[in-house]
């Protein structure tokens, strides 16, 4: 009988963060008489174009998930693919956290061959216009929607339909305000790691992903090096307790593995601050303020936790705008990635700094959805949700609150264990193969 293999990702935790796994933890004990190996995330290091790789086993270059962000102002075919359930028109300029599987330009590598769960990653949806691409038999991923008044009338999408309701009747909703946001918390991991088990037993896929995203939040808010980070490895590892001690009681197989590290970081700079102060960015009046004008401006810059990808109107705006930034010494130029998507230029920031999307400089002309929880509307991530401001009832503006960030992919700055695999892996391509051997 062919092995079963469940894959737990915790992004952001690293070998400098393991022993804060409980020894006595059911993941403790496992990693106790497992190897630890170093894995180097693929280039940028960040949610979707990692996660892209782990389960396609290809780099960004040939998947296409260039960042966690598509510039879809520029491609037509990727304007027809967004969600325009809602921000249609934002989503057709520059969009973050876009769900659907069909922008992937691959195949994932369990296709045609295994039963497979893939639950809460992202670009997991077969899409929103035909011919669908369905990325696995089982997915589970958050899909919030709101009816015309604005009330929340949705949580989460799955196939098959009937999951959802079935988990929520087991766990009850899942909570939507602790996954994302100013409040953030274990909560959220609590619930994934039960329905993951719940999911591993009952409909007994062959290979199992699941995504647990506590590290991530304390991990920017205070950086890996602060109490809370290491507090939040132990929670975590005590929160999928019921996951692991069903994949073992199954006979199945474990892989951990980290999409990436953090890296302490005391700096920011803000790209398009500095593209608008240099007349390179323009913006125009709208009834949400001044937002950037796409077809006016000479450069963009999509911004993505530690990278961007910038984006010229012509090749001759590009020694301009160098020079826009070479004053900075937390930025590096660099040049594009191989793939239709990525920026004319990639940004690197220096290890210590991360990268703010904003694009004004006088605070009252910041558009009415900086200030709250909004993924789709903004032209890069911002890790300012997740700090709530009181005195203005609104997301902290405050960027000096970051502590933590991550996307430069340092050699072995993730980790990978396997259950008693004897195996080498480079960096986030090599994993599928490593998957494949276990489940043989």
């Amino acid at each position: 009988m062919s092995s079963r293999v469940c894959v737990i990702d915790m992004p952001g935790l690293s070998r400098a963060l393991l022993p804060n796994i409980p020894a006595g933890s059911a993941l403790g004990r496992w990693i106790a008489s497992q190897p630890v190996r170093g894995l180097t995330p693929t280039f940028p290091a960040v949610t979707c174009s990692v996660q892209a790789s782990l389960t396609t086993g290809r780099p960004p270059a040939e998947h296409g998930i260039i960042a966690n962000g598509l510039p879809t102002f520029r491609f037509p075919q990727d304007q027809d693919l967004v969600d325009a359930s809602n921000f249609a028109t934002f989503r057709k300029q520059i969009s973050f956290w876009e769900q659907s599987n069909q922008f992937l330009d691959v195949p994932r590598f369990w296709q045609g061959k295994y039963k497979t769960a893939l639950l809460f990653f992202q670009n997991s949806m077969p899409g929103f216009v035909p011919p669908l691409k369905p990325a696995a038999d089982i997915v589970l991923t958050p899909k919030p929607d709101h009816s015309p008044d604005g009330k929340l009338i949705s949580l989460c999408w799955s196939e098959p339909g009937d999951l959802v309701p079935k988990l929520f009747a087991q766990f009850g909703p899942f909570p939507l305000m602790n996954y994302w946001g100013p409040m953030a918390n274990i909560a959220s991991s609590h619930w994934i790691a039960k329905a993951s088990a719940w999911i591993w037993d009952q409909m007994t896929p062959q290979l199992q992903w699941v995504y647990i995203p506590h590290l991530d939040y304390d991990g920017q808010r205070f950086g890996p090096s602060s109490p809370q980070a290491a507090k939040a490895v132990h929670d975590a590892a005590t929160a999928v307790e019921p996951l692991i001690s069903a994949v073992q009681q199954s006979g199945g197989k474990i892989v951990l593995l980290s999409e990436y590290a953090f890296r302490d970081v005391t700096a920011w700079v803000s790209p398009n601050r500095l593209l608008a102060e240099a007349g390179l960015l323009v913006t125009r009046e709208t009834s949400d303020g001044k937002l950037i004008d796409y077809e006016r401006s000479s450069a963009i810059a999509m911004v993505d936790h530690q990278i961007a990808h910038v984006y010229l109107h012509d090749e001759s705006a590009s020694a301009k705008v160098t020079d826009a930034f070479s004053g900075n010494s937390h930025l590096t130029v660099a040049e594009r990635l191989p793939h239709r998507r990525s920026g004319e230029l990639i940004l690197r920031a220096a290890p210590h700094a991360w990268l703010d999307y904003r694009w004004w400089s006088n605070p009252s002309d910041a558009p009415p959805f900086a200030k709250i929880v909004d993924i789709h509307r903004k032209p890069g991530y911002d890790p300012m949700e997740l700090f709530w401001d009181r005195p203005t009832n609104g997301t902290s503006q405050d960027l000096s609150l970051i502590r933590g960030s991550h996307g430069l992919a340092d050699e072995a700055e993730a980790v990978l264990i396997g259950d008693n695999a004897d195996f080498s892996v480079a960096d986030s391509t090599h994993v599928a193969a490593l998957i494949e051997r276990l489940l043989a």
